[in-house]
């Protein structure tokens, strides 16, 4: 096959990816072209590449994944070849036949390959002919609520549907009982159509406690595939990946080559070229069933690249320019341990709600060795309710597991976020705990684990965050008046009472008292507990002190009456409380309100219905993601205040509920 330079590539992606890929573009000497939205106007992908396309409003159907416009983009600046990430039009086989067609090459497979494995029934039956073990389930063309009620009773519960045209846990519920399978069904297709324009379902066998093991392969045009190894990514919240390794904890080298050729199977069936990801579940007993091949570039590819030394986006575009792979599967070998965390704006607490707002703080580690970081954003980037909310990977390799699970963790605390809640702190507490520490984790951790690894900040980081904000806010209030300046820094005209503040800190009010003891020496009070204070160092938004003796650093950011405090033992968010708070209105407690910026997809109430506390009242759509609104007291339905399709805000209120 004849070998065809390309000169320019078109990143049809945003964020993280658009980055990591036009890095390496960079390094191979070839320019690259971003595309933006109004949302990314000003994004760091955007201003990385050497060109960017505008190509519409934020909502991604009028812009990331409008086709035409893409191929104009490519077409306007010279483009010769685009690559198209993860997401958005990845896996679509329609944009794949379309960038053949204008003569534009496409890096990833054919776009009869993904089309192949764009629907999991379709694959199922595949993978089947092929001799991939498949789950027991249903992927037949009748689609009624009866035959998918009938086939789940045959299957037996636990039964897992799935959206057959998607992935990345859209459409897919589990359904444990019958009492379950008629909203599961609705709720999964109404998912499934919303995210893939398909509504089409399969179900399969849920296989408890199970482990969700995938392979990594790659092949050339002409006809070479090897397999790098596999990936664990057990490590999951509603059905979506956060922790991601290799090797997988869970696979000796004998279970290594029977998966490997396996998955070498599944590629051959359907003539696989360029990168992709096989995946399985694995039972307890060690029993491998096949799931679905992702036909792209997976969110987890640094995992791989880090144990294998590889640049899997190089070796794209190699064979998207015809060339034969340089290896062979026994010149390949697997080196030491990598594990990634995905740092998420969510609220681990509230369900992973993700979270909109604005990063007014910062700050990643650098002096960690063997550390890769993967990112989208940066100081000052608006978190908004159009795209994923993921906002960096972090990569830590060691020569063994327990050496790089240190590192991961280590850098997890290292990390300044503030302004949007993350998950951070939830990592870090899941990279600590002692199943996943000694491998045994399996899909269902999360939940099995959930009360342990969201338990609330310890009194001690919850005090001495409080203590940090108290003296922040003191010492700047002090700094900021010339007379006071002159003045001690507690001067009080009244000598009787010790000065104190009022914090909300995790929904709880918190009260701060303190006295000065001597020349930067303090005495904290809060609730039964004191503490001596020294206060070492002022620098900025940096804090040293000692508390009882113990030398601490904060980091504290402040956003109006919201305090920021970081310290390595954890993140807290602070808000000081008015002296003479607001008086609320009593109607206020019988009112639902949208806790983040979104569309209403479903109004599941009407006006003078009855309703109990956590009865379904409003149905979310934000981040690609539903959320169902729920009554927090019984009561009538007095208002409601939105319609079917419109786009609330934070805080906007959605039914305001009388009390019986």
């Amino acid at each position: 096959m004849s070998i065809k330079p390309i000169s320019k590539i078109l990143i049809a992606n945003r964020g993280e990816i658009a980055l990591r890929i036009m890095r390496t573009c960079r390094k191979i000497g070839i320019a690259t072209v971003g595309v933006y939205s109004d949302a990314d106007r000003d994004a760091p992908h955007t201003r990385y590449a050497d060109e960017s396309v505008y190509l519409g409003p934020s909502p991604s159907n009028q812009s990331y994944l409008n086709i035409q416009k893409i191929i104009e983009a490519a077409h306007r600046t010279g483009a010769d070849a685009i690559h198209p990430g993860y997401g958005f039009l990845s896996e679509k086989a329609e944009f794949a036949r379309t960038c053949r067609e204008a003569g534009i090459v496409f890096i990833g497979p054919s776009p009869e390959s993904i089309e192949k494995m764009g629907l999991k029934n379709t694959a199922r039956k595949l993978m089947q002919q092929a001799g991939v073990p498949v789950l027991p389930g249903y992927d037949g063309e009748d689609q009624s609520d009866e035959t998918l009620r009938d086939n789940i009773f045959k299957i037996g519960f636990p039964v897992l549907i799935k959206a057959a045209a998607g992935g990345g846990g859209k459409g897919m519920r589990v359904v444990r009982s019958e009492s379950e399978i008629d909203a599961a069904i609705e709720s999964a297709r109404r998912e499934a159509d919303k995210a893939f324009g398909d509504g089409t379902l399969l179900l399969e066998k849920f296989i408890e406690s199970a482990r969700h093991v995938e392979v990594q392969i790659l092949g050339d045009q002409a006809g070479n595939l090897v397999h790098l190894f596999e990936r664990d990514c057990s490590i999951q919240r509603r059905h979506q990946k956060i922790i991601e390794e290799s090797p997988s904890p869970a696979v000796n080298q004998d279970l290594r080559s029977q998966i490997g050729e396996a998955a070498l199977s599944a590629g051959r069936a359907i003539g696989y070229f360029n990168a992709g990801t096989v995946e399985f579940i694995l039972t307890p007993e060690g029993a491998f069933y096949f799931i679905e091949v992702n036909t792209r570039l997976q969110v987890e590819h640094p995992v791989t690249e880090m144990v294998t030394g590889l640049d899997l986006v190089s070796l794209q575009i190699d064979v998207a320019e015809g060339r034969s792979l340089p290896f062979t599967q026994n010149d390949l070998a697997s080196n030491g341990h990598a594990i990634e965390a995905r740092l998420y704006a969510e609220d681990p607490a509230n369900d992973f709600l993700p979270q909109t707002g604005k990063i007014i703080k910062w700050k990643l580690p650098e002096d960690i060795e063997s550390l890769r970081i993967d990112t989208g954003v940066e100081h000052g980037s608006e978190i908004g309710i159009f795209y994923d909310p993921m906002l960096a990977k972090l990569i830590a390799w060691g020569p063994d597991r327990a050496t790089a699970l240190r590192k991961l963790g280590y850098a997890l605390r290292s990390t300044v976020i503030e302004g949007v809640l993350t998950n951070k702190d939830f990592l870090v507490s899941l990279l600590g705990h002692d199943s996943f520490r000694n491998g045994t984790a399996h899909t269902g951790f999360i939940s099995d684990h959930f009360d342990e690894l969201r338990a609330p900040a310890g009194s001690s980081l919850l005090n001495f965050s409080v203590i940090a904000a108290t003296a922040f806010l003191f010492h700047h209030w002090h700094q900021s008046d010339e007379l006071q300046a002159g003045l001690p820094l507690v001067y009080r005209n009244n000598p009787y009472r010790d000065p104190s503040v009022k914090f909300l800190v995790e929904q709880n009010e918190i009260q701060v008292t303190w006295k000065n003891t001597g020349a930067d020496f303090y005495s904290y009070s809060i609730a039964q507990s004191e503490y001596s204070v020294e206060l070492l160092d002022f620098c900025g938004d940096q804090l040293r002190m000692a508390i009882d003796g113990i030398q601490y650093r904060f980091e504290v950011t402040r956003s109006d009456d919201h305090f920021f405090v970081h310290s390595f033992s954890g993140s807290i968010e602070i808000l000081k409380l008015s002296r003479h708070p607001l008086r609320h209105n009593t109607a206020e407690e019988g009112t639902a309100n949208s806790p983040m910026p979104g569309q209403v997809l479903k109004i599941m109430v009407q006006v003078g219905q009855k309703v109990s506390a956590g009865d379904p009242l409003i149905l979310l759509e934000a981040m690609k993601m539903e959320h169902t609104m729920r009554a927090h007291a019984d009561g009538i339905i007095e208002n409601i205040l939105v319609k079917q399709g419109e786009v609330v805000g934070p805080g906007q209120v959605l039914v305001q509920i009388a009390a019986l």
